[in-house]
């Protein structure tokens, strides 16, 4: 094996966040009876929702006030006189149950338990994402989980990454696997080890951050992993 360790991101890399979050938006809005034009609404929210993690990412805005403040923006914007404190527990709550994963995640996951070191490294919050891990059928398979919230800085910020190889030591020997060029790729290239952008839709990359290794479906990653075999 070339590498010792892998790092998998959650959200978009192992787990349908579109679906888990769309389930999740869609059940909390029909529970506060905003059903007209819900589909545009959605989509609206969508927009504000990943404009904010961008500057979580940032570190422009904590995980705590994040929760409340991109539905503040949302009713702020559509003139709703709703309760974004009271809206907010409510999605997480549907959210955290969002255990759809993406096609061959838990086969790929599988593959490597017990050959190499695995991890899971997310920027999710601490009360949705160890609920979805808990209950998708992926624990078994990862004894360490590194959560943003917890960690107290972000991918891609250089301290989340030395926090994990405090913990594991397979620095020269570890790569990352994400879909985000920003906070997976980006993050993993700056502290020095190997990345692998897991690019499902075949977007063209024009940001200027160049992975290691680029697939389209998670099961390239044996060939990666595995080629010096």
């Amino acid at each position: 094996m070339n590498y010792k360790l892998i790092l998998f991101d959650a959200d978009g890399t192992l787990f349908d966040y579109k679906k888990a979050e769309e389930d999740a938006f869609l059940k909390t809005f029909s529970r506060f009876n905003v059903n007209q034009n819900i589909e545009a609404f959605h989509r609206k929210y969508q927009k504000i929702n990943l404009a904010i993690w961008k500057e979580f990412e940032e570190k422009k805005i904590t995980s705590k006030k994040l929760r409340v403040e991109r539905f503040r923006r949302l009713f702020l914007q559509e003139k709703l006189s709703l309760d974004p404190e009271e809206i907010s527990p409510v999605y997480l709550k549907y959210l955290s149950r969002g255990t759809h994963l993406l096609d061959g995640a838990e086969d790929i996951v599988k593959y490597f338990y017990g050959k190499c070191e695995i991890a899971l490294a997310t920027n999710g919050l601490s009360d949705v994402q160890y609920p979805r891990i808990q209950n998708s059928g992926l624990a078994k398979y990862f004894k360490h989980i590194f959560i943003s919230e917890e960690i107290g800085f972000p991918k891609p910020d250089r301290k989340y990454f030395e926090h994990i190889f405090q913990k594991l030591t397979f620095r020269d020997s570890s790569i990352i696997v994400g879909d985000n060029l920003y906070s997976d790729i980006k993050g993993g290239s700056d502290f020095g080890i190997d990345t692998c952008w897991f690019n499902s839709g075949k977007r063209i990359n024009e940001s200027g951050v160049i992975p290691t290794f680029e697939i389209s479906d998670l099961v390239e990653l044996k060939k990666i992993i595995n080629r010096g075999d």
